[in-house]
């Protein structure tokens, strides 16, 4: 489904009803919303739950054949649900870049455990993770 929806005078949007029916959103349920400014895209995703522990991976690494599968299951093994992911290849067969939102509440690692655990695997060539919190932007 694809659909285009106005803002109202206050920056305010509808989710039409056809989108929370096909996700079992009610009201009072919480969703992330994420910006991507190198592609200028939003992206409303359910959050399902509570997690308490969101965070933004932002992982490039070599566009080969499997490397992202690989590295899946490094994030996998650590105990890290993936809630939203992308993947794309910024220079084909040389580059690639995969944007994750994670909850880590069940993996026993700190942040930057789990970036020095993937830049050191040798699959990953840089990245960035970034804690999510709720309404960081009207606080």
């Amino acid at each position: 489904m694809t659909t285009i929806i106005r803002l109202d005078t206050k920056g305010r949007l509808v989710i039409p009803n056809e989108f929370r029916d096909a996700l079992n959103l009610k009201e009072g349920d919480e969703v992330l919303i994420s910006l991507d400014s190198k592609t200028d895209t939003l992206t409303i995703s359910p959050t399902y739950g509570e997690p308490a522990d969101l965070v933004k991976m932002e992982i490039e690494f070599g566009d080969t054949p499997g490397c992202l599968a690989k590295i899946a299951k490094k994030i996998a093994d650590m105990k890290i649900d993936l809630v939203m992911t992308e993947s794309k290849s910024s220079q084909r067969g040389k580059k690639a870049r995969w944007d994750v939102v994670a909850d880590i509440s069940k993996c026993s690692y700190s942040v930057n455990e789990i970036k020095q655990f993937l830049l050191q695997s040798g699959l990953v060539e840089s990245m960035s993770i970034k804690s999510i919190t709720r309404d960081c932007l009207h606080r």
